[in-house]
């Protein structure tokens, strides 16, 4: 009987299929079987068993951030057979009552956190507390490695923070974790030491910072402030501050606004401090008719394009106004006067060349980009209202990097906050060193004499009688131009309803600049608004630290 075709295709099916099923059985023999030479053999790496993170400090060497071991309590409930019996006999030593420590345990099943951090002078007492009551299998305290900050608040959205796994997660914390906690090292090391990082920091004038930045906030009660202190030759930050701030080592009862570093972050319009910057562009460009005085008789009003007439106004009538007194008196229309002489794209890229118009990395995890629109996008009144600090947006590290153009005959210099990288080792003291920072001059972006020149206004508006006289010292030659930015009302879009920021910018001493210092606090709600009363006084305190602490030279002795 003939076989049908679906049969026969059937059998060849089945057949093709054990075929190949069998070939696979016998490569798999010869893979397993095979000359033991041509197998590969993976054998898992040594690495070290622990990584010490790297430890933090300012410039004089001072810790500011370091690993410390701390020690917890913990009840292996399975273990225990009387839990009031283990309770009675830890609760002398963890600041917890029984009962407390009964209901602690209650939440776990197996293994129970009873207390995360017992003080240091409690730890032995503890352990042979336990050992006495013959519980050491039921109960045990366990070593741990977590991070610890001598400064407290101080510069602590700087620093920033690590968490339980002691990993970064803030501020340089976070963002040099690849520095401070490597991956462990592959070979024989049971121990990876992570690189020690100095800052620019000086800890010693951060505290200066802070005691004014604690000030303002106890008189005028602002909703934040923020201060940077500036080596004025080389970019070095040597202070920083935002206020409010947090304790890094309670970084678990801090809010978000505590956190923020607005000196870094906040972006906001700055105000008549921003005239210096104008001036010296306008300077530059030398566009303008600068000797010929400007009469302020309270406003400036100007024909912006189709007959639309635009009115600057001033906080009061200046008389005669020339670059010197502008400076001194803090006066819109003259400013303004003088911008709109300037061809508007000179005057924007000379504001550019400041930096306002990008970013600073100094090595936090997070850098806010500075903003002045093209000319293009200008309206009538933009190069008026730009030359007094409204419609471009910048930070406080813009405007103290910026200033290092006066203070270096034109020469803008790159900001810095990390000094070194040095190798960690088990002595604690400092390794190889394997970054250094180096002086860096972005551009040479002003004529020396500009430079100068503004400097030399900014003393003038210091003596009796100008705008910035409370950030004054006798003995102390000091430059200064203060600010009262109005802060315009994102749901209005007006500066009618909106609030203001209280300014000053400061250099120090005037002849060989030093320190530049900056200061400002937003919406203050004490008895004034003004930056010539908020922040120029802070620096006046701060100034008369420097030299208490000998780090500034005086012709007259100081009284405190």
């Amino acid at each position: 009987m003939p076989t049908s075709p679906n049969r026969s295709y059937y059998k060849l099916f089945t057949g093709a299929t054990i075929l190949v099923f069998v070939l696979l059985l016998v490569r798999i023999a010869f893979i397993i079987l095979g000359d033991g030479a041509s197998l590969k053999v993976y054998n898992n790496p040594e690495v070290a068993k622990t990584v010490v993170r790297g430890t933090i400090y300012d410039r004089n060497g001072k810790i500011l951030a370091i690993q410390t071991p701390y020690y917890g309590l913990y009840f292996h409930l399975t273990q225990i057979k009387d839990i009031q019996k283990a309770a009675e006999v830890v609760a002398p030593y963890v600041g917890m009552n029984p009962d407390q420590i009964r209901l602690q345990a209650a939440n776990y099943t197996t293994y129970a956190q009873i207390k995360k951090h017992i003080d240091e002078d409690k730890v032995e007492p503890l352990r042979k507390a336990i050992e006495k009551a013959g519980m050491s299998r039921e109960l045990s305290i366990e070593k741990s490695l977590g991070r610890t900050y001598p400064a407290l608040f101080h510069a602590a959205q700087t620093i920033g923070f690590t968490n339980t796994e002691n990993k970064g997660l803030e501020g340089l914390e976070y963002s040099l974790e690849r520095y401070l906690s490597p991956y462990p090292e592959v070979g024989e090391k049971e121990v990876t030491y992570g690189q020690d990082i100095t800052l620019t920091l000086d800890i010693d004038i951060q505290y200066l910072l802070d005691l004014q930045m604690q000030s303002i906030a106890d008189v005028h009660n602002p909703d934040y402030a923020m201060g940077i202190i500036m080596d004025a030759k080389n970019g070095d930050i040597l202070a920083m501050s935002s206020y409010p701030w947090y304790n890094t080592n309670a970084v678990n009862r801090s809010n978000e606004e505590e956190r923020l570093n607005h000196a870094v972050n906040y972006l906001y319009e700055p105000g008549s401090v921003f005239k210096i910057f104008s001036l010296a562009a306008v300077m530059q460009a030398g566009q303008a008719d600068l000797l010929t005085p400007f009469e302020c008789d309270g406003s400036y009003t100007f024909d912006s394009g189709n007959g639309n007439m635009v009115t600057i106004n001033c906080t009061e009538s200046h008389g005669t106004v020339n670059p010197r007194s502008m400076i001194q008196k803090s006066c819109n229309g003259a400013i303004s006067s003088w911008a709109r002489q300037t061809n508007s794209l000179d005057f924007f890229t000379l504001l550019c060349k400041f930096g306002f118009n990008g970013s600073y990395d100094i090595d936090l995890p997070s850098k806010s980009e500075g903003t002045i629109a093209e000319p293009s996008k200008w309206s009538g009144r933009s190069q008026a209202t730009i030359s007094f600090g409204q419609e471009l947006s910048t930070t406080a590290l813009h405007l103290v990097t910026a200033a290092t153009a006066f203070t270096n005959g034109g020469d803008l210099l790159v900001p810095n906050l990390i000094l070194s990288r040095s190798e960690g080792n088990p002595t604690g003291e400092k390794g190889m060193v394997l970054y250094k920072r180096e002086r860096t001059v972005q551009d040479h972006i002003l004529d020396a004499s500009v430079a100068s020149d503004i400097l030399s206004y900014m003393q003038s508006a210091t003596e009796k009688g100008s705008t910035a006289v409370n950030a004054a010292l006798e003995g102390v030659e000091v430059g200064a131009k203060t600010g009262t930015a109005q802060i315009l009302n994102s749901k209005t879009n007006s500066y009618a309803d909106g609030t203001v920021l209280a300014s000053t910018m400061a250099i120090v001493p005037v002849d060989d600049p030093k320190y530049i210092i900056y200061i400002a606090a937003g919406n203050p709600k004490g008895n004034t608004i003004w930056g010539s009363n908020i922040a120029a006084p802070a620096i006046g305190q701060i100034i008369k630290a420097l030299v208490s602490q000998g780090k500034l030279l005086s012709t007259k002795s100081i009284q405190w």
